[in-house]
Parts: structure tokens; C-alpha cells; sequence
């Protein structure tokens, strides 16, 4: 009897390495349902990218003050999930915070690891955190419409998009009778479909928070996912500071925190809002958390500047899936 296969096929987009695992007996199935996965990648970048200006996301960031804007049933769907995310999170995942990414200079794709930013003024942060969140966002579902109530908000999917574009990824693949898949956008949004060939579960490996090229820990997948978010991206510097891409959209300012938290959860959309949330809420409220939510486990990594030992912690109330 023949060993199932195991096929990689792989594409750049959203601005990462994007790889599809797919296991089963006919490589040229398995390659031909691959490569439909990657465009159906693509074709989502297109609808929910910032940097692509046709974009659902972009037209609804440019029209929605001045009417109510009928939206995709995807897309309305997807705003109402970040909604009760954001509610889950207690505010710290905030997907109207995009003009707060903006005022901090991360907007720009591909920005420089060192890159030196200016940094807004605490005037206008104040403001612009006065006038976002989710209770300026009118959803009218029985219209599909959405409106802003203020010029400042700015729908940002930097932290749920991948995810979000992950599980559709994964859905197409079930529906194409796969049992056997890793979906991985960036290595930073990860979801699996049963495991690999000859083995249990799909092994992943958890770099650094200071060096990528190093592999610190582990994480076992099987039916779930792993999300993983930390100060190693889009780290830039203003007057000797070091920023990441994390900010608490309740105050408008960087996150203090050196670190990486990943997470493990049934989907990838909220993998992306919990490991932001958990970083910008803290360990204790993270703990907390995952004594209410058994199905989700949490490895926490903080870093110093002085390259100390790393400290860890894992979090979840069942057997963990993460090895260190």
C-alpha cells in the first residue's frame, strides 16, 4: 500500500510567506485543490487589504462618514465577529483603531525593523481616541450597511485579517473533503485540518521574540489553530524607544511589554483578537481569562533588554499543546 503524500504549495501575500500542507493519496488533487486554496487567498488579500486601494476595506474606510455603505454579507459578518471580539477583549482588540496605527507611522507595508518614526502628538492621540470604537460604527443588519459617525474612525484588519482569511482558507479545504492540511499566513496565523501523515499531531515552531532565526518552543496542532504575536514586528524607534505594532486603542499608546504571546484556539480569527488583546491586557487578565475559556491555551514570553533568560508561563486548563 502506497504512504498518503504530504504536498507544500506556496504564494507571497499580504506582504508574507503564505503555504498550504495538504496529505492525502493523489499529489496531483492534492496540488490542483492547493493551488485553488492560494487563489482563494489571494482573492480575500484583495477584498480586505489596506494596501490595495479598490479593496472592499479601503472603499468602505473612504465612504462610510459621509453615507451608510452596503457591504458584502462576508464582510458584514466578519465586522459583526470583531465587534463581540472587541467586547470578549474588554476594548484592548479594537479594530476601529486604524488612524492610531496611522498617527504611529505602521501603516506603511513593509516598514524597517530600527525604522526611526515621528511620534504623534499627545493631542492628537487623545483625540483620535475619543472619537473611535465600535459605538461609532453603525451595523444595520437588516440593510447589510455600514456607517462611521466619525471622521476618525478607520477600519484596520492588520490584526484579525490573516486570521480571518486562514479560516476561510481552512473551510474551502473541508469542503473539498481534505482531512489532512496546515494553512500557514506569515507564521504568525496557523490552522490545521486533522494531522500529517505517520504522525499525531502538526509540530510548529515558536521563535524567539528577539530572533527569528531560533526556535524556543513548540506547539502540537490538530483541528485548531495557532496564532503568535509579539514586539519582534514592525518594531521601530523614536527617540531611543523602541515601538512594536501594539498599541492599547484605549489610551493610544505603545505597549510596554517585550515579548511574544501565542495562542492556541479553535479558530484562527480568534487567535488574532485574543493574542492581541492578551498582550495588551497583560498576563494576570490573561490568566484569568484562560481559567473562564478551557479551549484556549496560552504560552507567554517576555524578554528584557538586556537578553536575559526569557521568563515563560503557560496558561489553559487542560493538557497544554505547547512544548518548551
Amino acid at each position: 500500500m502506497n504512504q498518503p503524500a504530504l504536498i507544500r504549495v506556496s504564494c507571497q501575500a499580504m506582504g508574507c510567506l503564505c503555504e498550504v500542507y495538504l496529505g492525502g493519496e493523489s499529489v496531483a488533487e492534492l496540488e490542483a485543490i492547493g493551488r485553488d486554496a492560494l487563489t482563494l487567498l489571494q482573492v480575500w488579500e484583495s477584498r480586505l487589504s489596506h494596501y490595495i486601494a479598490d479593496s472592499e476595506i479601503c472603499a468602505l474606510n473612504r465612504e462610510a462618514y459621509q453615507r451608510p455603505i452596503q457591504v458584502s454579507p462576508e464582510l458584514f459578518r466578519l465586522l459583526e465577529r470583531l465587534r463581540r471580539l472587541t467586547e470578549e477583549t474588554e476594548g484592548a482588540f479594537d479594530p476601529t483603531a486604524g488612524r492610531l496605527v496611522r498617527a504611529w507611522g505602521l501603516f506603511r507595508q513593509g516598514t524597517l525593523r530600527g525604522e526611526q518614526v515621528e511620534p504623534p502628538s499627545a493631542t492628537e492621540v487623545i483625540q483620535i481616541v475619543q472619537e473611535i470604537g465600535w459605538s461609532r460604527v453603525e451595523l444595520d443588519t437588516e440593510l447589510q450597511t455600514v456607517s462611521f459617525q466619525t471622521s476618525l474612525i478607520e477600519l484596520h484588519l492588520g490584526a484579525a485579517g490573516k486570521g480571518y482569511i486562514v479560516d476561510e482558507v481552512i473551510a474551502y479545504l473541508r469542503q473539498q473533503g481534505i482531512e489532512r492540511a496546515l494553512v500557514n499566513v506569515g507564521g504568525s496565523s496557523i490552522a490545521a485540518i486533522g494531522s500529517p501523515p505517520q504522525s499525531e499531531y502538526w509540530l510548529l515552531g515558536i521563535a524567539d521574540p528577539e530572533d527569528s532565526e531560533i526556535t524556543v518552543a513548540q506547539a502540537l496542532l490538530r483541528d485548531n489553530a495557532l496564532t503568535t504575536s509579539g514586539s519582534m514586528e514592525s518594531v521601530v524607534t523614536y527617540t531611543g524607544r523602541r515601538i512594536c505594532h501594539l498599541f492599547d486603542p484605549r489610551t493610544g499608546e505603545p505597549i510596554a511589554f517585550q515579548g511574544a504571546v501565542s495562542v492556541i484556539t479553535p479558530t484562527a480569527l480568534e487567535g488574532d483578537a485574543l493574542t492581541t488583546g492578551f498582550y495588551v491586557n497583560g498576563e494576570a487578565w490573561t490568566e484569568r481569562y484562560c481559567r473562564r475559556h478551557p479551549d484556549i491555551q496560552v504560552l507567554w514570553i517576555e524578554t528584557n533588554e538586556e537578553r536575559g533568560a526569557p521568563r515563560w508561563a503557560r496558561f489553559g486548563t487542560t493538557q497544554s499543546r505547547f512544548l518548551i
